[in-house]
């Protein structure tokens, strides 16, 4: 298990879209006390290696040769950030908090025709913008075979981990509703019986 998401007990989402759900999880607020791992170069690379090896190991595909810079930091961060806010799961009592629009960046990657028929993808990029383009293509395919409406991150206003919702019916909104979800579901349900009085 990828060591960002089994540090929560977490399901990793399938194949490539597990980097996404990974890149969501390199840092969350202080409610999980975790360390930001964009933080500076050597630990983005190392997070970045890490997780391009389990994505090849995923997918079947090379790991491609990506390196992070300090000026590819600050992008990425705002990369991880906008696909928090995008997956964040809607909890009916719960207001996720209120951002700007993102900033659309365009990214390229390379399709070509594989000797088995299959289409084989990578980034033409090395920096942040590899990074956007892989992540782009795996949410891109997620959506194309009906998995990205799974991949959340969690409504907890000070959470934000990035979880994939194998329930049945897709309600999941915590990604531990002991953790996150407790005081929130007390509150509306006191809300509701006080309204029913």
């Amino acid at each position: 298990m990828s060591l960002n998401t089994a540090r929560f007990g977490l399901v990793l989402a399938p194949g490539g879209l597990r980097l996404a759900q990974e890149l969501v999880n390199t840092a969350l607020d202080e409610l999980q006390g975790t360390d930001d791992q964009l933080a500076d170069p050597a630990a983005a690379n190392n997070w970045l290696r890490d997780a391009l090896t389990r994505w090849a190991d995923a997918t079947g595909k090379p790991v491609p040769d990506l390196w992070l810079s300090e000026a590819d930091l600050p992008p990425l961060r705002r990369l991880r950030e906008q696909l928090r806010q995008a997956t964040r799961a809607q909890a009916e009592h719960v207001h996720p908090p209120a951002t700007a629009p993102a900033e659309l960046v365009p990214v390229d990657i390379r399709l070509q025709l594989e000797p088995d028929g299959h289409v084989g993808y990578r980034p033409v990029e090395r920096g942040w913008e590899g990074v956007a383009a892989l992540v782009s293509m795996e949410l891109l395919l997620a959506h194309s075979n009906g998995t990205l409406p799974r991949l959340k991150s969690c409504a907890g206003t000070r959470c934000g981990v990035s979880f994939y919702d194998e329930s049945r019916n897709q309600a999941r909104v915590w990604h531990d509703s002991k953790v996150c979800g407790n005081a929130p579901n007390l509150r509306a349900s006191r809300t509701r019986r006080k309204n029913q009085q």
